[in-house]
């Protein structure tokens, strides 16, 4: 199973370790794209210079998407490195559960074993 191995491979204790780190760049990306950029205006402006301010327009307009989408992303990591922390307690409780529920079924064969 492929899917198995890509989460054996991933670097798990890394991601939650940074995740709050890539969530705050996310935002701080969005928030600085979001901003609005002052222009200065010009009583000259000839067609290429139009163009040209269009061309910039859209750029910062997929600027905004990327962080968008970045944020979006920085956030989905975050929720599955919770998620992972979650199901790593509750794997470590079944352990110590399996754990004590073997010690309970040696000790009653071996008192009733007597």
């Amino acid at each position: 199973m492929p899917w198995i191995s890509a989460l054996t491979r991933m670097p798990w204790r890394l991601l939650v370790e940074h995740a709050p780190t890539i969530v705050d760049a996310a935002r701080r990306l969005y928030v600085g794209s979001g901003r609005a950029r002052g222009r200065s205006p010009s009583s000259e402006r000839t067609g290429s210079l139009d163009a040209l301010e269009r061309a910039v327009e859209q750029l910062e307009a997929r600027e905004v998407q990327h962080a968008s989408v970045l944020e979006e992303l920085a956030k989905q990591v975050q929720d599955v490195t919770t998620a992972l922390e979650v199901l790593r307690a509750r794997v470590r409780w079944a352990w110590i559960g399996a754990s004590v529920a073997v010690a309970v079924a040696l000790a009653t064969a071996l008192f009733l074993g007597r």
